[in-house]
Formats: structure tokens, sequence, C-alpha cells
């Protein structure tokens, strides 16, 4: 029971901003949507996806997340959205737990391994919203420790389990599966064995055979996504109106991206200090330090945690692998192995040290809950550009009350989904991936005039946020505002 202490402070640690901005984040209503599409399938995989989509297309996301949440009432799903990555974040605290007991059996190295993987602070940034995120991050160290223990002990029993998750994996979350890829690619050069790739192609099998040739939908989803960032990479960041002209204009998330990138890789470690732990390892690894806690497993978690550090570095640097995720997503990937290695370390410390590595732990951890707790105030508490506001409600009755089925353009491009999941409306948003390729006119910037739009879609009104961009910016001939609140304007286009 001790071992749920902590975790269940990371979820209030997480989750607290939902008491003051409870409809925070722009995916989060791409999932519900989602959810929904596979409740109204009877909990089955949904086909044809239309209504309030004008770019129709095919479901094509991994189906577990929104399977298991399609059993879920709408209104208790929308009460408690901003908790459920939390949770499933917190069932990895656990894991941290027993694995660093299982190599450790020691309980204080276990805890403090939790308490420095709550305080990871790119850990509660990331789980903010409803994502499904955190649950294939999880199943990422279900799939990926077994089988490098297997590589250790060869105790078959591990292999069927990193199958299993594996195969959970590939229909959980793309990026986790994506970078299971490229870490099975680097150990089977390192460990000299074929088993990684084997594991993948068996998992690849059994979940095309399972869903009935699903997957290849999110397979080709997934392809479809990276070419769109091929195409766009260099306007990731960019306003939407105003492109990459004015840096004031740029979203803080932007402004963070564009920080990590220029002082990459010594500001990686911002997201994630622990990740050090790895090079102090190694360090001490090779040197064969006296009274070092040798250990073959924790030489491949430095390994692992090395191998996401420079493929994140690297990412982060050159703006062509963009496309591939942003770099300080990969480090995520590396949270597990960092806090088992720097609870190993720090015991080591203190047995040498004392009170100075008991002060370098307490500084460490203040540091990164201080970054925490800021970015959750500045970003999460303080957002308007990524949250369903007041505003945006009384905008959205007002739609509803309409008589007629709007179709819409929604600027910024970012509360299109918001709005289809809010409104009745039909709003010009893709539905699937394969249908980003007809949204590159509009996002990630702009290339044509409303009234381009206008014509192609037959649409009759913009949804526009002013604090995004101003009106006579969009350069619309006589437009007639017929709603106004706040910073929210409904135009009729004519």
């Amino acid at each position: 029971m001790i071992s749920l202490i902590i975790p269940f402070i990371s979820i209030f640690l997480q989750s607290y901003p939902r008491f003051f901005n409870k409809y925070f984040g722009v995916d989060v209503w791409t999932r519900l949507l989602e959810i929904d599409h596979v409740k109204r399938a009877h909990h089955k995989i949904p086909k044809k996806i239309k209504k309030g989509f004008i770019i129709d297309g095919l479901f094509d996301y991994p189906i577990i997340f929104p399977w298991i949440f399609s059993f879920f009432p709408k209104k208790f799903l929308l009460n408690i959205q901003g908790f459920v990555s939390p949770f499933f974040d917190s069932l990895q605290n656990i894991l941290v737990f027993y694995i660093t007991f299982s190599l450790t059996n020691s309980l204080p190295a276990s805890l403090l391994a939790q308490i420095m993987y709550t305080l990871i602070p790119i850990i509660p940034i990331e789980n903010s919203y409803l994502t499904p995120r955190s649950l294939g991050y999880l199943n990422f160290t279900l799939a990926f420790y077994p089988i490098l223990l297997f590589h250790i002990n060869h105790n078959i029993f591990l292999l069927i389990i990193s199958l299993f998750f594996t195969c959970t994996l590939f229909l959980t979350h793309r990026f986790a599966l994506q970078s299971f890829i490229f870490i099975s690619l680097f150990f089977s050069i390192v460990d000299h064995s074929f088993v990684y790739l084997l594991n993948l192609i068996l998992s690849f099998i059994i979940v095309v055979t399972l869903t009935k040739g699903f997957y290849l939908r999110v397979a080709k989803g997934h392809f479809y996504n990276i070419y769109f960032w091929v195409v766009n990479y260099k306007f990731r960041f960019a306003h939407q109106i105003y492109g990459l002209k004015s840096t004031k204009k740029m979203d803080w998330v932007g402004k963070a991206y564009s920080l990590l990138s220029l002082f990459s890789p010594i500001f990686l470690f911002a997201v994630n200090i622990w990740a050090f732990s790895a090079i102090l390892y190694l360090v001490f690894y090779l040197k064969k330090s006296p009274d070092f806690p040798i250990n073959i497993i924790y030489f491949k978690m430095g390994l692992w945690i090395i191998f996401f550090y420079i493929f994140g570095s690297i990412v982060l640097k050159i703006k062509r692998l963009i496309p591939i995720g942003e770099g300080q997503r990969y480090m995520e990937m590396a949270s597990v192995p960092s806090v088992v290695l720097s609870s190993i370390i720090f015991f080591y410390f203190f047995d040498k040290f004392g009170i100075i590595a008991i002060a370098v732990l307490i500084f460490l951890m203040f540091s990164n809950l201080s970054f925490i707790l800021f970015v959750q105030i500045k970003g999460i508490i303080a957002d308007k550009n990524r949250s369903l506001t007041y505003d945006l409600k009384q905008t959205y009755r007002f739609i509803n009350s309409l008589k007629e089925t709007p179709r819409i353009i929604c600027i910024p491009h970012q509360i299109t989904t918001m709005t289809v999941y809010n409104t009745k409306a039909d709003i010009l948003v893709n539905a699937d991936n394969p249908g980003l390729m007809q949204i590159m006119e509009i996002y990630p910037i702009l290339k044509k005039p409303i009234s381009y739009f206008q014509k192609k879609y037959s649409l009759g009104y913009l949804l526009l946020r002013e604090s995004f961009v101003k009106l006579e910016d969009l350069h619309i001939k006589n437009p007639r505002i017929i709603f106004k609140s706040g910073d929210i304007l409904l135009i009729k286009l004519e």
C-alpha cells in the first residue's frame, strides 16, 4: 500500500489546475469526439465520420483508449477528463516502485524513485489534458522493460509479457509505438539480437489479424500525419495568419520549443534532470569505481536513457526531423530508467557525502517543482487560447440557436474540434489524417483568402478569436458581425 501514497500525490499535482481551468486543451476535444464515435458504433470500430466535419473521413485512431471510455456516460466523462491522464501516469509511478524494489530490494530507494518520477517537469505538463499519452507510455515501459530483462536472464515468460504489451501499444498511442520501434532497432544492434525486431513483426501480424485490417488504417493515418509535417515542418510553430514574420505573435509553447532547440542538448535536461544519471552511471561503470553498484541492467538502462537523450537532441536541432515528433517528448520514454538510476546513484553518493548529497537532491527537487508550478500557472491556469472559455460557451449557445446547420471556418484552427464537439455546426476541419492534405490550405498557415474557402466549401460563417488575429487583418469584404462575446466574433460571410 505504501507504493500508492506518492502516485496519489502525483495525481493531485497534475490535475489541480483543472479546478481553475476545467476545459484546458486542444486535443481533448478530438479525443472526446473519437470516444463518441466509438460509443455510437456500439463500442466497435467506427467507419465513415461525417457529422460535424466538412472534410469527412474514416476513423483511424488507435482504438484502445476511445474504446475504454466509450462505456462512460458522456457527461460524467466530460467532468473527469482532466483526471484521466494523471490516473494512467500514476500506474506508471507504481510501476517505478516495483521495478526499483525488484532491483534494489530497498524501500527508501523505491520511494525516492517515485518522488523523482513525480517531479519530472515534462510529465505533469504533458498530462494536463485528456490524452492517451500516459497510457501509451505505460504500455511502452511494460513492453520494453521485459524484453530488455529477457536478454539478461533469458526467461521466456518475459518475452510473452513484452509481446502482449507491444500488441496493446500498437493500438494505444502512435508516438509511443514510434519510439518503441526506434529503441528496439537500437538495442537489436547493441545486443546483436533479432528478438527485438521479431517481437515487433509478430505484434504487427497479430494486431492486423485481430483488428481485421483496421490497424493498417491507423498506420496509414500515422504516415499521413508525418508526411503533412514533412511538407510543413517550417511552419510547425508559425502563427496561422502572420506566419513566421512576427515572433511576438508566436505562441508561448512555440517560444519554449525554440529555446529548447536553440540551447539543445543542454536545455533538454530541463525537462528531465534525472536523465543526467545515465552519464554519471556510465562514467562510474567504465571507471569500475569501488563500491559502485555494477549491474548489467543498470548499464542497459543507462544506454536506454542516452539513446533517447541523443535522439531527442538531434530531433530538436534538425528542423526537418520535426515530422517524427518534438524532441523533448522522446525524453519521456526515458523517464522510468532515469529515476531508477538516479535513486540508486543518490544512495551511493549519500553513503560517501551525506548531507551534501541530500542538499543537492533537495535543490533539484525544489527546482523541478518550481518549474512545474510555473508552467501550470502560466500555460494552463491562465490559458485562453487552448481552453473553452466563457466567451466561447456563449458563442456556442448562439450557434446552436440558429435554425439552419451552419457551415463554419474557425480561426484559429485550434478551436475546430472544440466547436464540432460543442455545437451542431459543420466545421471546416478533417475527420481523419489523410484529410490533412486538404487542410494544408488553411493550417498550419492560411494560404488563401477567406473568400476562397467560402466559395469552395459553401461556408456561411467565420468564428474568430480576435486575441489571435484582428478582423481587419483577414481582409474580408463587408464583414457582418452577428454575435460577439469578449474576444470571440461570429461573422456572417456574405
